[in-house]
């Protein structure tokens, strides 16, 4: 009898130190949650010589049973993925919010500092901040940046050897050939320079792109190596080819070298 009353008192007093969790509800431990992603335009048009990224954008943002939303915020990142810039939305009934406290957030962009203006796809990325310190799901976008008033790149220079003596046998010599390429809309304008080669005999190359080095300047080296074909020797013929980020080619520089036989 005795066993049997301490084993109920046990019971009884643990029991009474159990709460009812269906009745308890943390609110710190409720992260918002935001919706509803909108964007004036899907593709901004403006110019290299007065850059301006401008467009209106909203989120609606949700406590979600949580702490109050202490921000919302967007980041903008250019198409080389660096951070252009961090954008806050507001929801305070001040333009271009009309309504306070219905949950719409809103903001317009206006970017007009822009060293040299990137043509491309930035990645817009919205998020939401409460009280407790809890970010709320992430939401992306992109908006295309279009230059309206485009100019094609420009080769200012080639630089090539005027002839090289193919070496002996069991040996090799490293090439570098390079070009200098401007751009009116400015180095960042820049997207590649590729270039196709013609044999003595005519034989005509697929196109090779060459590695940008900076400051406009793009090269290519590789190992010119022995041979006894006689298309081997003669002029060979370079033609370079500039395109910018938007696309576009501009005119071609053909240039040669004349490879000898080793004496």
């Amino acid at each position: 009898m005795i066993t049997i009353a301490v084993y109920a008192a046990i019971v009884i007093v643990v029991y009474s130190c159990e709460k009812d969790s269906d009745t308890v509800i943390d609110p710190s431990i409720s992260a918002p949650l935001i919706s509803g992603q909108f964007q004036s335009l899907d593709t901004v048009e403006t110019t290299s010589s007065s850059p301006l990224i401008s467009f209106y954008t909203s989120v609606i943002a949700d406590r979600n049973g949580g702490e109050q939303i202490t921000s919302v915020s967007m980041i903008i990142n250019d198409p080389l993925n660096n951070e252009l810039a961090s954008i806050n939305l507001t929801d305070n009934g001040t333009l271009p919010d009309t309504i306070a406290g219905d949950g719409k957030y809103s903001a317009i962009v206006s970017l007009s500092n822009i060293n040299c203006l990137l043509v491309g796809n930035y990645s817009l990325e919205y998020i939401a901040l409460n009280n407790s310190g809890l970010y709320s799901n992430l939401i992306t976008s992109d908006i295309y940046v279009k230059n309206s008033f485009n100019a094609p790149p420009v080769i200012s220079g080639t630089n090539l050897p005027d002839s090289i003596v193919r070496p002996l046998p069991g040996d090799s010599l490293l090439l570098t050939i390079s070009v200098t390429v401007s751009d009116p809309d400015g180095l960042c304008d820049l997207k590649d320079v590729s270039f196709v080669t013609v044999r003595p005999n005519g034989v005509i190359l697929p196109a090779i792109p060459m590695f940008y080095n900076g400051n406009g300047e793009f090269l290519f080296s590789n190992y010119v190596l022995p041979s006894s074909d006689p298309s081997s020797f003669g002029y060979f013929k370079y033609t370079f080819t500039p395109k910018d980020r938007s696309n576009v080619s501009g005119a071609s520089v053909t240039d040669s070298i004349k490879f000898v036989m080793p004496g």
